[in-house]
């Protein structure tokens, strides 16, 4: 038979436990809720560095330098402080719609260095500069085109000449094909042109 001290313990514990439970099931809803503002502790590792702040290079390549392989440096620009704060937040794709190709690369290195580079149609100053000869669209005459020979007529005709390619001998034929015939000033062409021109 229970004594009135031990109902009097039974009845404490079950008031107890009922209000511990309360308790819990409110504090667990607050946080659910979002309500109960537990700080955010940052996970930091000792393997882990700090992000570091984005960095930008700017650049210009000149498209048929690159496409032929001429060796040429990228040209560096200067940066604008108040363009690189409007884009330090956003992502690799956003930047890429900003600037799209196949007018602008973009690439990333390092997680925190972006290049952008201005891909400018043409040759560069250097390699506008140089002259060599090929045969016309029609194959019937001499023509003087921009640029080293590797790029073939792709920087366009700087003049046909009215020198025909059947009057060329076996060996300075094959030296055309070749792409021989390359010149660095045009005191050199012209030199060139005056000798063709005694065929």
């Amino acid at each position: 038979m229970e004594t009135p001290h031990k109902k009097s313990f039974y009845l404490a514990a079950a008031c107890l436990l009922f209000t511990f439970s309360a308790a819990m099931g409110f504090l667990l809803n607050e946080v659910y809720e979002e309500r109960y503002n537990l700080p955010e502790q940052p996970i930091v590792s000792a393997d882990t560095e700090p992000q570091k702040p984005r960095q930008f290079q700017w650049e210009e390549r000149y498209e048929l330098c690159e496409l032929y392989e001429l060796d040429c440096e990228a040209v560096s620009q200067p940066g604008d402080e108040a363009t690189e704060a409007m884009l330090k937040d956003l992502s690799l794709s956003e930047l890429m719609t900003r600037y799209p190709m196949p007018d602008w690369t973009i690439t990333e290195r390092d997680g925190n260095v972006v290049t952008i580079c201005r891909n400018i149609r043409g040759l560069c100053a250097i390699h506008q500069k140089v002259y060599h000869l090929g045969v016309n669209e029609s194959g019937q005459y001499i023509a003087v085109y921009f640029g080293p020979s590797a790029v073939g007529n792709a920087a366009g005709a700087f003049l046909v000449t009215d020198v025909q390619v059947s009057r060329l001998s076996p060996e300075q034929r094959l030296e055309l094909d070749a792409g021989v015939y390359e010149y660095y000033s045009q005191d050199e062409l012209i030199s060139m042109l005056d000798n063709l021109s005694e065929l």
